[in-house]
């Protein structure tokens, strides 16, 4: 959350603790009643480092180091956080939704039993697929809201949004809500193949040639299911074939990968003339490429302002509740 919009993040009303804490990461950034970043503290110290037991006092312990006004701020928390290794298991909310619902579904916590409710954890979302199969998100749905905050009255109506990562989401935006999604694990498959099979050898490098070479061979893959299971093993026989330099062989694999993925996700009619792509430069930076090269249209926006821009959001929605009688 480096970049920040005071235009989106102010309410004029209250400040307000944002925290983005995911299975291996903790991010805090506390802003005033205006907007400004007041303090800010990141960690490795994601839900997965640290026993359950142990989540809450780690909380209060980064609460207690900000400055004294900021300490006693609603806390907005995104992320894993709200799974069943987290604070509390918070359910996922059902799409089609719009961020009025999703924020609606926030779950409230005490650190004590004496306390008032000031935290309030952010739910991830839930979908069915075209296959009818479940599809999940936590921590995307707020950056997601956050593109909402800034997108015009078109891009509202129906986009198409791409969140690159372990676990990649691209996202049906309909009429102001988020109608739909699918996940491709696309990073953590590149990770597995270019890590332990015998398409990556010896020392990388990595080579924008290369990559472009592996999207363009997932053209072949994108009338076949199936086809991609044989296009795998060209990142080793072109090497045989002295087409592929070795130390290029990742390279070529992340574009035969991030390619196939592109075009099964915008298949069709139906898909918008842009995809929205929202994460940091250096994920971003490959799917712009491998988009343009499609000659695709496609807009970067960076993930963790928007990730801010959302957990602005869903403060702004709190001031109702802390303020209505009981």
């Amino acid at each position: 959350m480096s970049a920040i919009n005071t235009d989106i993040t102010a309410d004029g009303r209250q400040g307000f603790i944002a925290i983005d804490w995911g299975t291996s990461s903790f991010r805090l950034r506390a802003l005033n009643e205006r907007g400004t970043l007041v303090a800010q503290s990141d960690s490795a110290n994601g839900v997965s480092r640290l026993d359950r037991d142990g989540l809450l006092p780690f909380l209060q312990a980064e609460i207690a180091g900000l400055p004294d006004a900021a300490r006693a701020y609603p806390v907005i928390l995104c992320g894993m956080i709200g799974s069943n290794i987290g604070l509390r298991a918070v359910p996922y909310a059902q799409c089609p939704l719009d961020p009025a619902t999703l924020a609606d579904q926030m779950a409230s916590i005490s650190a004590t039993q004496d306390e008032s409710p000031r935290m309030h954890i952010v739910p991830g979302v839930c979908a069915r697929g075209a296959t009818g199969e479940l599809e999940v998100m936590r921590g995307e749905e707020t950056q997601i809201i956050g593109w909402l905050q800034q997108a015009d009255a078109a891009q509202k109506q129906r986009s198409l949004l791409c969140l690159p990562g372990t676990h990649a989401k691209w996202v049906q935006i309909r009429d102001g809500q988020i109608h739909a999604f699918t996940t491709a694990m696309t990073g953590e498959l590149y990770a597995l193949l270019s890590e332990h099979s015998v398409l990556v050898q010896g020392e990388q490098q990595f080579d924008d040639t290369a990559f472009l070479a592996g999207v363009e061979a997932s053209r072949s893959d994108s009338t076949s299911s199936g086809a991609l299971l044989q296009q795998l093993f060209s990142a080793r026989t072109r090497v045989l074939d002295s087409k592929l330099h070795p130390q290029h062989s990742a390279a070529y694999l992340s574009g035969l990968l991030i390619g196939s993925e592109i075009r099964h996700a915008v298949a069709g009619e139906n898909h918008p003339p842009a995809v929205q792509l929202i994460g940091s430069e250096r994920i971003t930076r490959l799917y712009r490429q491998a988009l343009q090269s499609m000659e695709i249209e496609c807009h970067c926006h960076d993930g963790e302002s928007l990730a801010l821009a959302g957990l602005a959001f869903f403060a702004r929605q709190l001031a109702p509740r802390q303020t209505a009688p009981a």
